[in-house]
Order: C-alpha cells, then sequence, then structure tokens
C-alpha cells in the first residue's frame, strides 16, 4: 500500500467522509421538503388568469354553495392575497363570506354544508394545523368552513382560488370588493 493514499482507509477520513455524504442527502431532503407545496395548496401552474378570471374563480364557487347547501344571510367580498412571502405575484383571489348558522346547533349545520358541497363534487381536504372546521377543494379552489367565535349566530367560509394571477395588486385601493351573494 502506498503512503499517500493510506489516510484514506483510517478510521477518522471514513467518520469524514460518512458526515460528509450524511449532511449533504439531509440538506438535500430538507430543500425538498421545504420548496414542495403542501398537498392543498393552490396550483401554480397553468395559464395566468386575468383579475376578472380570478375573481369569477372564488366569487362563482361562493354562490354556488351558498345556493347548494341553502346558506342564510351570506355576505362576502374578496381581495387579492399574494402567494408568496412577500407582496409579489404571483397573486390569489380569497373571498371571506359570512353567513348565519342555528346557535344551538352550529357544529351539525356546519357538518350539514361540507356534506352538501361534497355531494356537489367538493373534495375533503385534510385541515392541517387546525381542530376545528371543514376544508374541502374543487377546481383549484380551497374553501375552508368554521364557526365564528366572535358572533356565535355566524360561521365564515374562506374561499382561495389558484396562485395564477400575475398582475401586481400591491397598492388595490379598494383592497377589499364586496360582492352580492
Amino acid at each position: 500500500m502506498n503512503d499517500s493514499t493510506h489516510w484514506i482507509r483510517t478510521r477518522q477520513s471514513r467518520a469524514l467522509i460518512g458526515a460528509a455524504l450524511a449532511m449533504s442527502l439531509a440538506l438535500g431532503a430538507a430543500f425538498v421538503a421545504v420548496n414542495d407545496p403542501p398537498p392543498d395548496a393552490p396550483a401554480q401552474h397553468g395559464a395566468a388568469l386575468s383579475d376578472a378570471q380570478a375573481a369569477a374563480q372564488v366569487v362563482d364557487a361562493a354562490r354556488e354553495i351558498v345556493a347548494t347547501a341553502g346558506l342564510r344571510e351570506a355576505t362576502g367580498g374578496y381581495t387579492f392575497m399574494s402567494c408568496s412571502t412577500g407582496d409579489e405575484p404571483p397573486y390569489q383571489a380569497a373571498l371571506y363570506m359570512s353567513f348565519a348558522v342555528p346557535q344551538a346547533t352550529s357544529a351539525q349545520y356546519l357538518d350539514g354544508v361540507a356534506s352538501a358541497m361534497a355531494a356537489d363534487g367538493w373534495a375533503v381536504s385534510a385541515v392541517v394545523g387546525e381542530h376545528f372546521g371543514h376544508k374541502l377543494t374543487l377546481g383549484g379552489v380551497i374553501s375552508d368552513i368554521s364557526r365564528n367565535p366572535e358572533k356565535p349566530g355566524f360561521a365564515t367560509m374562506r374561499l382561495y382560488g389558484e396562485c395564477r394571477n400575475i398582475a401586481d395588486h400591491r397598492d388595490d385601493n379598494p383592497a377589499w370588493t364586496d360582492v352580492s351573494l
């Protein structure tokens, strides 16, 4: 054995090479985990949506849900939210809606709303990091339904469209657009 290659067979060099390979593997896995969107995240691919198309995605879904589930006293509005960590494009339309629920049976009522949506084609999605409510998806739109703790006779539904609007909405005035549901 040559003295110049003997160092590679020592216990210390093998440990160093093993640690370097393990660190590379760990950093690669961390990169994939951090950059991989959650399974129910809005789609970020496909053709860009105009402002009207992005708004229609959530407004039309909200109107369909109001009709399908028979929601009472539904009111709402939408805005454009950045899908990035900053305030940069792409954006998604986000609609916040409230509707009346019977106080005594609000949890059962919301179960019925989710069931009506599921019967209309919405798929139940895992509710990540939440302990109550319902999350459903359909056609790239995510719906998140929960009781309104500040107003016991009402529930809140948030609808999020796809991240495909590339217009700059940082200076929208007004930021919220009310809609009739």
